[in-house]
């Protein structure tokens, strides 16, 4: 089975290291059924240890089709194929593997293997074991027994990170995100929205219910090193369904595309968000005030990892570094008292945010960035981090749309910022800096998000590299 994911694994759209030499070792698994199991492997290599969670079906093969070779729907003769079967890709299909002797299908019959995220089987005995949300204002008819009902159930497509699952006749409309990268502890995609939910924020759609799984101590493989103090982990999580909404990428690529302004529903964003981060101060504890040479420390180390893991970056880390002296000068002068640090999204994006006719935008997905760790992911922040996150999005909505003016982006981006900080107020602790400080933050923290983004797309997606590194160009000659 290990050889069978293993060269399944790289090739998912959803798989967290590309481009690296990692090895993949079983940690833990959970059966949920005879046929439905959740497998968590350690993805280990230099400076890489992530949990993955990788939910498989198995299935006697019968007369299913053969897979269809590395990237299509199997493992191109990793495992064994029934002979005489076609090579038409079944969609979900990872591969085959002999069955053990008085296993399933008695011991020469193979055993077909299913990516679960796309099985029916494993999509109910997740929904089974649901731990439904106490909070009742924050679940249809407060907890209890959930009616499970997979009519017009259908796998989301499109997702870069986890699987969903739309499930349209289960608690009046839901879906089911099966989390790929795992945070060991709790998740901040359960903890954030359970909270916002609470102090009545309906930007967000209210959490249904997880599934969390634990273990103990001896339950940890022999040799394993130890993740942290914590043994629980959250699987998958139930959401309320946004019925009739567009999601925000594809939104914005449709405005550019016919060049039509972006800028009413960017300013309409960026007041949602603003509205997010003042619940933020109320649902959940506030951090303390920044101080300016962690800021500087944290934006230098992270441009330092960028530029050394790539090379257009590598040639400009010079001038990265005097931008960073730039902004560490500027903060220096400010003689305002420091922004208080608070909960923020963390992976603010265009992606991130569904609009629905007569509902406005609803914001979701709060686990940060999978490949950064959790504690950096769930500490309070600057909530210009997450304005600089839809800021670099609007960029590449314009690039990917084909927008043809540059003013497309400039007039969105315009909007948005303008709109979010007329909104905001003084909630967010920096009203009292200086419009020049301000500026100097957002900037820096644009710049950043623009250089984890070549990092990303250098080792993704080499055909958008292009896209980050214009505007780290822009940003570093001052425009």
């Amino acid at each position: 089975m290990l050889g069978l994911l293993d060269a399944w694994l790289p090739a998912q759209r959803w798989y967290p290291v590309k481009g690296l030499v990692v090895r993949h070792v079983p940690w833990m698994s959970f059966a949920l059924s005879d046929r439905c199991t959740l497998h968590l492997l350690r993805i280990v290599g230099e400076g890489v240890d992530l949990v993955i969670q990788v939910p498989l079906v198995l299935t006697p093969a019968g007369p299913l089709p053969g897979p269809a070779g590395p990237g299509g729907g199997g493992a191109g003769g990793t495992g064994a194929r029934p002979s005489g079967t076609s090579r038409t890709p079944v969609p979900g299909l990872v591969g085959f593997v002999p069955s053990t002797p008085g296993g399933r299908g008695g011991p020469d019959a193979p055993l077909a293997v299913h990516d679960g995220a796309t099985h029916p089987d494993l999509w109910a005995a997740l929904l089974g074991s649901l731990e439904r949300a106490r909070d009742p204002g924050a679940v249809p008819g407060g907890a209890g027994a959930l009616l499970v009902d997979l009519s017009g159930a259908r796998p989301v497509g499109g997702e870069q990170s986890n699987s969903s699952v739309v499930l349209p006749a289960t608690a009046g409309g839901s879906i089911l995100k099966i989390l790929r990268t795992v945070a060991i502890g709790p998740n901040p995609d359960v903890v954030v929205p359970a909270a916002l939910a609470r102090v009545g924020w309906t930007g967000v759609p209210r959490p249904l219910g997880w599934v969390e799984a634990g273990w103990g101590a001896l339950d940890v493989p022999s040799g394993a090193p130890a993740l942290g103090p914590d043994r629980t982990a959250h699987l998958a999580i139930l959401s309320e369904l946004v019925t009739d909404a567009r999601d925000g990428f594809e939104l914005a690529c449709a405005y550019a595309a016919q060049d039509s302004s972006f800028a009413d529903l960017a300013a309409d964003l960026g007041r949602t968000l603003a509205s997010m981060h003042r619940a933020l101060r109320v649902a959940l504890p506030t951090g303390p005030p920044l101080e300016a040479g962690w800021l500087l420390d944290d934006l230098r180390r992270r441009a330092r990892e960028a530029c050394a893991s790539s090379l257009p970056l590598g040639r400009r880390a010079d001038q990265v570094e005097a931008f960073l002296d730039g902004v560490s000068d500027r903060l220096a002068r400010e003689d305002a008292p420091p922004p208080v640090l608070q909960a923020i999204h963390g992976d603010m994006h265009l992606g991130q945010a569904l609009h629905a006719l007569g509902d406005g935008w609803k914001v979701l997905d709060f686990e940060g960035e999978p490949l950064r760790p959790v504690a950096e992911r769930t500490r309070p922040d600057l909530p210009l981090r997450d304005v600089a996150g839809i800021v670099r999005s609007l960029d590449y909505a314009a690039a990917v749309g084909g927008a043809r003016s540059p003013r497309w982006t400039t007039t969105a981006r315009t909007a948005f910022v303008e709109a979010y900080r007329r909104a905001i107020g003084e909630d967010d602790g920096t009203a009292g800096l200086s419009d020049a400080t301000t500026e100097a933050i957002l900037r820096a923290l644009i710049l950043d998000k623009a250089l984890y983004e070549v990092v990303y797309e250098s080792r993704n997606r080499p055909a958008w590299e292009p896209i980050p590194l214009t505007a780290v160009d822009r940003l570093l000659g001052g425009r």
